[in-house]
C-alpha cells in the first residue's frame, strides 16, 4: 500500500513538472511572438517617417567591361611576383626577399 502511495506521489510530481515545463514553453513562445509583432510595428512606423536626407537615385548602369591592356599588365605583374616567390622558396635570403620584380602596373 505504501509503495502504491509513493508511486502515485512521484507520478503526480512528474505530471506537475511536465505541466510546468509545457506552460513555461508556451508562455515563452507567446512572449517571442509579441516581441516580433512589436518589432514589426516599429519597422512599419519607421517606414512611414519622411526621410529628408535620403537620395532616391536609380541604380547606376552596369560597369564597363575591364580593359584588356590593364588585365594583361596585372597578369604579367602577378607572374613576375610568383617567379620571385618561387625563387625565394627555393633559395631563401634577405636579398631575394626584398627584391622587386621590376614590373609596375600603369594605367592610361
Amino acid at each position: 500500500m505504501l509503495a502504491i502511495l509513493i508511486g502515485g506521489l512521484f507520478a503526480l510530481l512528474f505530471a506537475g513538472m511536465m505541466l510546468a515545463i509545457f506552460f513555461g514553453a508556451q508562455r515563452a513562445e507567446e512572449e517571442f511572438k509579441e516581441r516580433a509583432r512589436e518589432a514589426q510595428e516599429i519597422r512599419e512606423q519607421a517606414a512611414r517617417i519622411p526621410r529628408f536626407l535620403v537620395v532616391n537615385r536609380p541604380t547606376s548602369p552596369r560597369p564597363a567591361p575591364p580593359d584588356d591592356a590593364l588585365l594583361w599588365q596585372v597578369q604579367q605583374y602577378l607572374e613576375a611576383e610568383q617567379t620571385l616567390a618561387d625563387e625565394f622558396v627555393l633559395q631563401p635570403s634577405i636579398e631575394s626577399l626584398y627584391r622587386e620584380s621590376g614590373r609596375r602596373i600603369t594605367t592610361h
